[in-house]
């Protein structure tokens, strides 16, 4: 696999593309220098998630690439974006919340809302392209997320793999989301990781082709700024076009170098543009004044014939109207003449009735009893409102007594309880010894009653009679009974501290005699105790003296241990072990019985601690292995693609025939054979031509563009539309040479095309210095061109179109370039495995080292759990 200075390696285009040397045209790849890789770009093509956040199972289809979410706000829309792209372009988990601010993470999509302990769910895209054939090839990218409510952690584990999801590759087994073991199982242990920055290497590599982990991580970090809601923000400040241009690639010097060579020939072309267009505008611009003038004189008439028309029609209705109404109006005026009369005759008689009623009796006694009617009434309304005054008098009046009678009745309740308890509290007081004149007497309730119980007749407006019960009254003494309980309490608050006085006396003595109690037993449990202790005391010392040889012993014995292992490192790790003398030198000891008890043995936790220092020698020389072992596979990779490549081209071209020029992208047309051929095809350099003369005219016809020009058959009919570059014969030059000097007429075989039209063009071309020659149509050895207004000038080292000899002797050295580039791939990628080989293996060597460590089963992590080793 090659790749260009900034490490991208070349993707395929849709449709027929082009490089330098090189035409692809209808699956056919013909190359001369460069390579081109037939097919097209990868296209996004459908999208899942299942079992993630609030989705069950989800499959989004895309058109052409492009997918539209529509939906109400809350619905999902961005939450499915961000857990698809491009989370799954580069595994950063940490750049989910398309806002920045973090607040969306696997953990919270997974566990959110969920009830169950454990959950796994998967995430995957799909991308299709076209091989060269027209086959449709896959690529799927996906990601199984498995979460844990205990720890509140969300682990991925990514996959690539070109088969289906839903024909080939199935998420879903008995109602359940597949297992990660049984999906490295179907995928391969190639296709899955755990680590982000492996995935990234991947998919770089095989969906985008590129191969610098830097341009890989700008193109992410783009599509991650490009999809923030705030990107448009910054446009009118330039943020988003220094954004683009420190991100994308820039153009190629070449191409720029092309366009400005030719760029000073447009400046006539451009002075003559725009003197027709200016011409243009002024006759443009006066056509438009006339016509204006010319539908103003005329709309001007029309609009005054209008307005006369419009005014006649307007008065000629209103005539009409005012003779309608005029007509109406009399009539209205008979008809009201006539009900006047009426109703004024009407009047008369009824004023006359009137006054007949006014002078009876009959008038003047029903005014009489209206006027007594009301006064009566007035006086039963104020009889009812005093009626019921006093009855709401009485009323009050009854619940006053029940409230009286209740109060008096509690009280006398509650000073009968206190008398009740003070004639307990005297008998407790005799029992106990104690003087009863401090508790005083109970207090009694004095009542006089002030009114008895009576009835009462009265007689309602409506002439009812009501009996009304008046209850007695009883009077309390209330000032007697509160002096006599305030007294009282004073009495019984001197007794209270009495009663104290004596508890405390009580209470003394019963503590002093449970502590009398308490220090005889404590005395002989003493005894007891210390005669035991005087046993184990001697028993210890005899287990100590066992335990210090057992404890040196094991220290010998795990010092050995460990030099063994240091000693099986050195030999399986090789040259590039790092020094372990740290490690020798805390496990230490001496090994004489005659030496004190602390030199011979180890401190506690010494396991863990040598550990610890084993595993910070080794784990640099870890990741270098890993890290060489990482960059040597993706190598080895790419080696194997390039040499896949190398080998598909080389059979391309051993398939072919000719070479042919590159295709220009403006062609688009099929070229039928027998209607013609390019002009390459049909003429061939003269003998005499030397080496360099050919390439450079063949140079100048090529960038001319007359080299492959498209020479139609005698009699063939072109289509206007036709998107080629057609070629025909012209006028024959009067004087000076042409290319018929140089190129003689070499036309193929059922091509339609003859010598003599093949001489008529040539003829019609001079053969000299654009700059010395005064014809139109010009070409010369130094690579130089004219074809009317364009010239300029091209170079080549060797000849490799024109003539069927120039051609083979250009296939065979593609051949030979491609034979020479495969043997040196195949050296690079053997070496390259062997190197891998190497490095695989020091890593087992160094995992193996770590799991054999002396002690290391017992204590998994550095540092914790029990250790074999203790000092007593």
């Amino acid at each position: 696999m090659t790749t260009d200075a900034r490490g991208l390696v070349p993707l395929p285009r849709s449709g027929a593309t082009t490089t330098a040397g090189t035409t692809t045209t209808a699956g056919t790849t013909t190359t001369a220098g460069t390579t081109t890789t037939a097919g097209t770009r990868f296209r996004l093509h459908r999208a899942g998630i299942q079992n993630v956040w609030q989705y069950d199972e989800q499959e989004f289809a895309f058109g052409d690439g492009r997918l539209l979410l529509r939906g109400k706000n809350g619905a999902g829309k961005s939450k499915a974006l961000e857990m698809l792209l491009p989370y799954l372009l580069d595994g950063d988990s940490r750049a989910l919340d398309a806002t920045g601010t973090g607040r969306t993470t696997l953990a919270w999509l997974m566990l959110d809302g969920f009830a169950q302990t454990n959950r796994l769910g998967y995430l995957w895209v799909e991308f299709r392209g076209t091989t060269a054939e027209g086959d449709h090839r896959h690529l799927t990218l996906g990601a199984a997320i498995r979460a844990s409510k205990s720890t509140q952690k969300a682990l991925p584990t990514f996959f690539v793999t070109p088969l289906r999801i839903g024909e080939h590759l199935h998420l879903v087994e008995g109602g359940k989301p597949l297992p990660v073991d049984r999906l490295k199982e179907v995928i391969g242990s190639d296709g899955i990781t755990d680590r982000a920055v492996v995935h990234r290497s991947r998919v770089a590599r095989e969906l985008f082709g590129i191969t610098d982990a830097t341009r890989y991580r700008n193109l992410t970090q783009l599509l991650h700024r490009l999809r923030r809601p705030t990107v448009g923000d910054r446009i009118e400040h330039g943020g988003l076009a220094s954004l683009l241009s420190e991100t994308l690639p820039g153009l190629d010097e070449e191409v720029v170098e092309k366009v400005a060579r030719n760029l000073h020939d447009l400046d006539a072309v451009r002075g003559e543009l725009g003197r027709l267009e200016r011409t243009d505008t002024a006759l443009r611009t006066f056509l438009t004044s006339y016509r204006g003038y010319l539908s103003g004189v005329l709309r001007t008439s029309a609009q005054a014939v209008g307005r006369e028309l419009a005014v006649l029609a307007q008065r000629r209705r209103a005539a009409g109207d005012a003779a309608q109404r005029t007509s109406e109006l009399r009539t209205q005026e008979e008809e009201s003449a006539a009900r006047l009369e009426t109703l004024c005759e009407e009047e008369e008689a009824a004023r006359t009735d009137l006054a007949a009623l006014h002078a009876g009796h009959a008038f003047r006694s029903l005014r009489e009893l209206s006027e007594r009617r009301s006064t009566v009434e007035a006086l039963h309304a104020a009889a009812v409102a005093a009626f019921t005054g006093l009855g709401n008098a009485h009323g009050a009046e009854e619940g006053a007594a029940e409230r009286l009678a209740d109060g008096v009745d509690h009280l006398g309740s509650r000073l009968t309880e206190l008398g009740t308890e003070h004639r307990e509290l005297l008998a407790q007081a005799e029992k106990a010894g104690l003087p009863t004149g401090h508790l005083g007497e109970a207090v009694a309730l004095p009542r006089t009653v002030r009114s008895q119980a009576a009835e009462t007749q009265l007689t309602s407006p409506d002439g009812e009679t009501h009996t009304v019960q008046h209850p007695s009254a009883v009077r309390v003494d209330t000032a007697a009974v509160r002096n006599g309980l305030r007294s009282w309490q004073g009495q019984l608050a001197d007794a209270e501290t009495v009663v104290r006085n004596r508890a405390r006396m009580v209470q003394e003595v019963t503590r002093l005699a449970a502590g009398a109690q308490q220090a005889r037993g404590r005395a002989a449990q003493a005894d007891t105790e210390r005669e035991r202790l005087e046993g184990e005391a001697e028993e210890a010392a005899g287990r100590l003296d066992a335990d210090r040889r057992e404890v040196a012993g094991e220290s010998g014995a795990y010092a050995r241990r460990v030099a063994e292992w240091v000693a099986r490192t050195r030999a399986s790790a090789g040259y590039g072990c790092p020094p372990l003398d740290a490690v020798l030198t805390m496990v230490a000891c001496e090994s004489s019985g005659d030496a004190p008890f602390a030199d011979r043995t180890l401190p506690p936790g010494v396991d863990g601690q040598v550990w610890q220092a084993a595993h910070a020698a080794l784990e640099p020389y870890g990741e270098e292995l890993t890290g060489r072992r990482d960059a040597l596979a993706l190598t080895v990779g790419r080696l194997g693609e390039e040499l896949d490549r190398l080998s598909s081209e080389k059979r391309d071209w051993e398939r072919r025939t000719d070479p042919e020029p590159p295709v220009p992208h403006h062609r688009a047309a099929e070229r039928t054979p027998g209607t013609g051929a390019p002009f390459y095809r049909l003429v061939d350099f003269t003998d005499d031509l030397s080496p360099a003369h050919r390439a450079g005219l063949e140079a100048a016809l090529e960038a001319g563009g007359i080299l492959d020009a498209w020479v139609g058959a005698d009699g063939a009919l072109s289509d206007p539309a036709t998107r080629d570059t057609l070629l025909r014969p012209g006028p024959a030059l009067p004087d000076g040479p042409t290319l018929a000097s140089a190129l003689r007429p070499s036309p193929q075989p059922g091509c339609g095309v003859t010598s003599e039209q093949v001489e008529h063009l040539l003829t019609a071309v001079a053969l000299a210095p654009a700059g010395e020659t005064t014809a139109q149509d010009a070409v010369y050895y130094d690579g130089s061109w004219r074809l009317g207004i364009l010239s300029g000038r091209h170079h080549k080292s060797d000849a490799e179109y024109v003539g069927a000899a120039v051609r083979a002797e250009t296939r065979r050295r593609i051949l030979a370039g491609l034979e020479e580039r495969l043997t040196r791939t195949e050296q690079r990628l053997a070496e390259a495995r062997r190197e891998l080989a190497e490095a695989d293996a020091r890593r087992r060597a160094l995992r193996l080292a770590e799991q054999d460590f002396p002690g290391h089963e017992a204590s998994p992590t550095p540092g914790a759990g029990s250790s074999p080793v203790r000092g007593r």
